[in-house]
């Protein structure tokens, strides 16, 4: 397990939160949604580029803040009413290769928040659980950590050969009923799920066309990233330390950045 520091900027709430989570694996955690108030949301917001891709609404994040705390006060009253709904989402393609595109999903100001707090909650419980194979989209580390860690191993000469694996769709496909019910695991507010339930069960506008996914969570939402490491926690790097490496003689090890990841192991071992 990664030993996970908390941030010095981090609220009280959220640094008892991680505290509990730390001293506690195995604990369900309540009232997160009560944390949920107008100074976390403004941190929040203050998360969002300046420069941030405008949704369906056409606000940008200097409109917004110039009524910011009307804005953020109510959303705060509508997230702790229920009434709170995350507005479709924009598809823009932007290119990946060539003659290939990657579907990018932009939300409005406002979504951004929502996601970005709900992402601030859960990093603060996730950050104490997540195992140290895990690189991508976590404060203080990076995709060239994850490469220093391969060459090193490999310059130890621990490393016979690499499988590299990229998850295809990976966010597209990540099932969502399965998603909701790993976060119940650390999660025990209900009222707190619904809102990121919310930021999953959300329609499209792709160009003049509109859909409603039964599936996945989209990219280029700043809480697409947390959530995918929570799934890959549960189904990768938690299978590959309790069921695979038990199996193998000698030394196997996983490194993974988001739904890229490359297993290692030496030559003379053997599954079983």
């Amino acid at each position: 397990m990664a030993d996970a520091t908390t941030s010095g900027t981090m609220s009280t709430g959220l640094l008892k939160v991680a505290e509990r989570a730390r001293r506690d694996p195995q604990a369900r955690i309540l009232a997160l949604a009560r944390l949920l108030d107008e100074e976390l949301l403004t941190v929040a917001f203050d998360r969002i580029r300046k420069d941030a891709a405008v949704g369906v609404d056409g606000v940008t994040k200097e409109q917004y803040a110039e009524h910011l705390e009307d804005n953020l006060r109510a959303l705060r009253e509508r997230m702790k009413a229920g009434r709170y709904r995350h507005q479709p989402i924009r598809r823009v393609h932007i290119p990946k290769a060539p003659g290939k595109t990657r579907p990018i999903g932009v939300s409005t100001i406002e979504d951004k928040v929502v996601q970005n707090v709900l992402h601030l909650v859960l990093a603060a419980i996730y950050e104490q659980d997540f195992l140290d194979c895990s690189y991508g989209f976590r404060p203080g580390r990076s995709a060239h950590d994850a490469l220093r860690t391969v060459n090193a191993v490999a310059m130890w000469g621990q490393m016979s050969w690499v499988l590299e694996a990229d998850i295809r769709s990976f966010f597209d496909s990540l099932c969502r009923t399965q998603l909701l019910e790993m976060l119940r695991q650390r999660v025990a507010d209900e009222s707190f799920l619904r809102l990121v339930g919310k930021c999953l069960h959300v329609g499209v506008l792709d160009g003049a066309g509109y859909s409603e996914p039964h599936e996945g969570t989209a990219q280029g939402s700043t809480l697409s990233p947390i959530l995918g490491n929570v799934y890959l926690h549960y189904v990768l790097d938690l299978w590959f330390e309790r069921d695979v490496q038990p199996r193998l003689r000698g030394r196997a090890r996983l490194i993974r950045y988001a739904d890229d990841c490359a297993p290692r192991r030496r030559r003379e071992e053997a599954v079983m």
